[in-house]
């Protein structure tokens, strides 16, 4: 019997090995840790805790933090800062790594990456790849996504900052003197 559509290693989207470096990775970082902070404040309102994480809010503050890392990392390979950033997490093939890769990912290999000190995260700058401990774990890569499939960064009326822009001008004022 045939394999449903999708399900073949050969029909999943594959992506070329273009490394991340750690500046644009810092800065999906930085996108990320903005997001989640907004979001636990809001949980902690709602849930009627303080707003800011404290002992009794803590496990539930973890829960969100892997939750966000591990679902968009492992169903779409982004996380909403690497989608800015114009980046995705991969396997040895460039496939999304899935969910059951994702979980040691953020789980198992951040805490071990931080836990030296950061060592593991500072691990990114000096190697040939790119990869911080939780990549060598879970054996996936950080890439830079083709530009065809990057968002397009557009100012007013869609106009790109650095773009040169179509100027018509069908008539020039004169002074009349």
């Amino acid at each position: 019997m045939p394999s449903p559509p999708g399900n073949t290693a050969s029909e999943r989207t594959s992506y070329p090995f273009v490394y991340a470096h750690t500046f644009r990775r810092m800065y999906a970082s930085v996108v990320d840790i903005g997001l989640l902070l907004i979001i636990i404040v809001i949980v902690n309102m709602i849930t009627g805790g303080n707003a800011f994480a404290g002992p009794d809010t803590a496990p539930q503050d973890i829960f969100i933090l892997l939750g966000y890392l591990i679902l968009f990392t492992g169903i779409k390979g982004q996380t909403p800062g690497k989608m800015v950033a114009g980046i995705i997490v991969v396997d040895d093939e460039g496939h999304v790594p899935g969910v059951a890769v994702a979980i040691p990912r953020e789980m198992v290999g951040r805490l071990v990456a931080s836990a030296a000190l950061g060592l593991g995260l500072a691990w990114i700058s000096f190697d040939a790849r790119h990869q911080g401990w939780h990549d060598k774990i879970a054996g996936t890569y950080v890439v830079m996504k083709p530009k065809a499939e990057r968002p397009e960064k557009a100012g007013v009326d869609g106009f790109r900052p650095g773009a040169r822009r179509n100027r018509e001008r069908p008539w020039r004022f004169r002074r009349k003197r």
